[in-house]
């Protein structure tokens, strides 16, 4: 038996191969990366700035959202960010926005319900279903 063969164990050598492979296509240039949440209590005004110019529906979302995060409403307030990520025409700093808020939003509903908020556990089941 020669050394190659001996101690040749192929899924420690795929998985180091496969990880490898992973990070490289990771680190390609032009890739988009994923929305960063923003804290709770900047939702409203990311929202209010993103949406001063827009269409009236979509500033009509816009000032939805905003109400509903100011109230704490966060089931509505996913809801309304649905709503207004459903829009057509967004600009890119409006779907940054929105989609930062919703990022944020279900982060706070995920912690409500882990808490026991029933409605948010309800609202996150429901988001779930539409995914």
């Amino acid at each position: 038996m020669n050394f190659l063969t001996r101690d040749f164990k192929p899924l420690p050598v795929f998985g180091a191969a496969l990880a490898v492979w992973i990070v490289a296509a990771g680190c390609s240039p032009g890739r988009t990366t994923a929305a960063k949440p923003i804290p709770p209590e900047q939702v409203a005004p990311t929202i209010e700035t993103a949406f001063k110019v827009a269409n009236p529906e979509a500033k009509e979302a816009a000032n939805d959202v905003v109400a509903a995060m100011q109230s704490q409403d966060h089931p509505r307030a996913l809801v309304q960010l649905q709503v207004l990520a459903a829009h057509p025409d967004l600009t890119p700093e409006q779907t940054t926005a929105t989609a930062r808020s919703l990022i944020s939003v279900l982060t706070q509903l995920q912690i409500a319900a882990a808490n026991g908020n029933k409605t948010a556990a309800d609202i996150l089941q429901k988001y779930r279903a539409t995914k």
